[in-house]
């Protein structure tokens, strides 16, 4: 019996060696590994495996027939270096490559069949890559915050009969949006915002949102708030003088006149800046020690207490830490209070040399001084993309400061929330995806990091910020459990589990799952809480799920995507997933960042559903994910 395993498995093995050697695809694999994996993590990528490379090799997806490859998912693994070998994959249909640090501009002739192309977070330069008109199939491009520059082939774009979304965002590209023929527009997700565009904007590609031409300083029109004949320049026309010497005398006469005039003015002018500047001057001195006083006494109210000993107290410093190191680079500075949380008062502050932090002051009662700075030391070195990093920290006499990046695009919860009315620019569904996807990125990374089984404790959409290239980070880490006593926590955020044993210091990793599927539907309905008849956002979304028209009740900004209703229902299914009543029912973080992956490259509505009964959800009904070995990069 053993005899013959034996021989199935060389069998097995021999099989798999022919048919590795006679596809092409996996040698460019291997290729394309070996010039671009410099951190090793396609180490699962191995010719001397005897497993299948459509099954065991990481990212790849294979035809059952033909074992060509057809799907490559590679997302954040610090790849860098060319993309050419990937050229000879001729049935890709699926490639997603988003943030790592590759730089050349692919050929897109070579993958006839695409469908989704995401190479957003790169560095790709040179100008638009060529060969688009040949994706006839292509659904999805995405080619955002890289360095591509030159014109937008607009007029080969829309020609493509199935494109849905066309994201060129933060890029370098010049000249106009220019349109031959008024071709129908087929996008439904169109942003080329933050380019150096220039130019009237078509009347075709006008439907689109503000956002989507934000940041071209030289685009105008609909929808831009810019008239394109204000922001052209006047011509300067020379007006010919014709005339006989009488006239010319007589024209001299005249400009020794005006010439008296100005100087008389000039001079009553210059008496009149210089009694004002006078005056002025004596004004300021007046009130120089007034400002002062009160200066000195906003910081005192501001930072009244730290540091009661010297203040040349040093901070515990993380990488990253600029423009500061003691304690009164801080109390010197100029400081804006953002606004009060449960762990403490948030304060933007403006350094001496122009930069900006946020510093959160800390006055709870917290826990022992050992354990407190043994937690932040781990907290300090985490970097993560999707994660807010701590720069330092100061600690003294049962009080905390805390120092860390400022991000000026605000929170998710603004960007769901704020301004809502006629001049509110809506979230478009394909920016709520993404922000979704980072935020279980970042989540992901949290629970995963370091084996330590790390808790966030009091995660909402207004500690998901936003950064400078619109990803998703997750903010104030596990600073809840620094804290002695109960946390002043929204109920909207305690879990169900919690409420029963009116413990709101029972965090876990499970609680987080909750509050995360409450972000998910919130992104979702546009709501928080205050739902009619007293009900809870998941009450709510659970007697929706009853009615025959329950997609009416979603975020009215969303209805103009119909297309992706599919998407907006898989999504949907993740986050009554996570929102389970039993912990032992919610996936763990891992597999709902993968089933949020699978969504975002048009795979969320296949295969598996999520059957919804009277009690909300199903258990039997979880997508058989398994654990993920995902590998988490530093950025």
């Amino acid at each position: 019996m053993a005899y013959q395993k034996l021989i199935h498995l060389f069998v097995y093995s021999t099989l798999i060696s022919i048919s590795f050697s006679s596809n092409n695809d996996f040698d460019t694999l291997l290729e394309f590994k070996s010039n671009t994996d410099s951190s090793n993590h396609l180490s699962s990528w191995s010719k001397n495996s005897t497993m299948n490379p459509c099954s065991s090799w990481l990212g790849v997806e294979c035809d059952s027939s033909t074992r060509r490859v057809t799907k490559l998912i590679l997302n954040n693994l610090n790849l860098t270096g060319s993309i050419e070998p990937l050229s000879s994959l001729t049935q890709l249909r699926h490639l997603s490559l988003e943030n790592n640090s590759l730089n050349s501009s692919p050929k897109l002739s070579s993958w006839p069949n695409m469908k989704h192309l995401y190479l957003s977070n790169n560095h790709f330069s040179g100008t638009f890559p060529s060969g688009i008109s040949h994706l006839r199939r292509l659904h999805r491009l995405d080619l955002s915050y890289n360095e591509l520059s030159g014109d937008i082939p607009m007029n080969e774009l829309i020609q493509l009969p199935y494109l849905l979304t066309l994201r060129l965002e933060f890029n370098s590209f010049t000249g106009a949006l220019i349109l031959d023929a008024p071709w129908p527009i087929p996008f439904s997700d169109f942003n080329v915002s933050n380019n150096d565009l220039a130019g009237n904007i078509p009347s075709e590609i006008s439907i689109f949102p503000e956002s989507s031409f934000a940041g071209n300083h030289h685009l105008c029109g609909t929808p831009l708030p810019f008239n394109c004949t204000i922001m052209q320049p006047a011509k300067s026309v020379p007006i010919p003088i014709k005339g006989s010497e009488k006239d010319k005398k007589r024209l001299s006469y005249q400009v020794v006149l005006i010439i008296i005039f100005i100087d008389v003015a000039a001079v009553i002018l210059a008496a009149g800046c210089i009694t004002w500047c006078c005056y002025r001057k004596n004004n300021v001195h007046k009130k120089e020690s007034k400002n002062t006083n009160e200066n000195e006494k906003s910081r005192k109210v501001v930072y009244n207490g730290i540091g009661r000993g010297s203040y040349d107290e040093e901070m515990v410093c993380f990488e990253g830490c600029k423009g500061f190191k003691k304690v009164e680079d801080l109390l010197s500075a100029s400081a804006e209070m953002l606004g009060r949380g449960s762990v403490g008062t948030t304060y933007k502050v403006v350094m001496d040399g122009g930069g900006e932090v946020v510093v959160k002051r800390v006055r709870e009662k917290l826990r022992r001084m050992k354990e407190v700075e043994k937690y932040l030391r781990e907290i300090g070195v985490m970097r993560h993309g999707n994660a807010v990093s701590l720069r330092a920290y100061y600690y003294s006499k049962g009080e905390l400061l805390l120092v860390f990046d400022f991000f000026r695009n605000g929170s998710l919860h603004k960007l769901l929330h704020g301004n809502r009315g006629p001049s509110r620019t809506p979230l478009d569904w394909t920016t709520r995806l993404k922000l979704a996807l980072g935020s279980a990125t970042g989540l992901a990374f949290i629970h995963n990091y370091n084996k330590s089984k790390l808790v966030h404790g009091q995660l909402t959409s207004r500690n998901i910020l936003i950064d400078h290239r619109g990803n998703a980070c997750i903010a104030d880490i596990g600073l809840i459990q620094l804290l002695q006593g109960r946390s002043r926590s929204s109920n909207d955020h305690i879990v169900p589990q919690q409420r029963v044993s009116n413990d709101e210091n029972r965090f876990s990793q499970k609680s987080d799952i909750y509050n995360f599927g409450l972000i998910l539907l919130e992104i979702l309905t546009g709501r928080i809480k205050n739902c009619e008849e007293g009900l809870s956002l998941v009450e709510w979304v659970n007697r929706v799920l009853n009615k025959e028209s329950k997609w009416d009740d979603l975020d009215f900004e969303l209805s103009r995507y119909k297309e992706m209703e599919e998407e907006m229902v898989a999504l949907l299914q993740v986050s009554m997933l996570c929102v389970a009543k039993s912990p032992r029912d919610r996936p763990i973080m891992t597999n709902v960042m993968k089933m949020i992956q699978d969504i975002c490259k048009g795979d969320g509505s296949k295969g598996n559903r999520i059957e919804l009964n009277h009690d909300g959800l199903s258990s039997d009904s979880l997508p058989s994910l398994g654990e993920s070995t995902l590998n988490f990069t530093s950025n």
